[in-house]
């Protein structure tokens, strides 16, 4: 984990393709990502924290979280709510032209937090999965990131990786 952020700068793409998408369209995904991330806090505040009335009903089928271990389901709850958090944070920068990095830092903790819980659960810890992925990233990118091995992966090489 010590090195990982120097790691991770080298697997990083260092181009910023503004003239990709429209600011329409990556305002209007982030609004919906954000929105998303409400809807699951307040579905994770239902399941985790026992907030509102017994509900009844609504199975689908094939689908089913009843048996799932619920701090896995309560980390990837809470990872995808904090995720939708950010995404507000990068809205309100958008719009005031700053980022406000002590709100970032603190919805990282949060991130941090969730990812504790999931680990915990995976019998893993930060320094195992930070250098799994970090040995990934190099197979992937040896010398350093290219657009050319961002698309044409070895996924048969990277799951080894993942495996071993």
């Amino acid at each position: 984990m010590k090195n990982y952020l120097a790691d991770s700068a080298r697997t990083a793409s260092d181009s910023y393709f503004t003239d990709k998408v429209t600011e329409e369209e990556v305002k209007a995904t982030f609004e919906k990502f954000a929105e998303t991330g409400e809807a699951l806090d307040g579905q994770k505040r239902k399941l985790f924290y026992g907030k509102g009335d017994k509900v009844e009903g609504g199975s689908v089928d094939d689908f089913s979280f009843e048996n799932l271990n619920g701090n896995i389901v309560h980390s990837i709850y809470g990872l995808c709510t904090e995720a939708g958090e950010i995404s507000e944070a990068f809205l309100k920068a958008a719009e005031s032209g700053t980022f406000d990095e002590v709100n970032l830092k603190e919805e990282a903790g949060d991130l941090l937090w969730y990812l504790a819980m999931l680990f915990r659960e995976l019998d893993t810890n930060f320094d195992e999965v930070a250098t799994t992925n970090i040995n990934k990233l190099k197979a992937r990118f040896p010398e350093k990131f290219s657009q050319d091995k961002a698309y044409n992966r070895d996924l048969n090489t990277e799951r080894e990786i993942l495996e071993s």
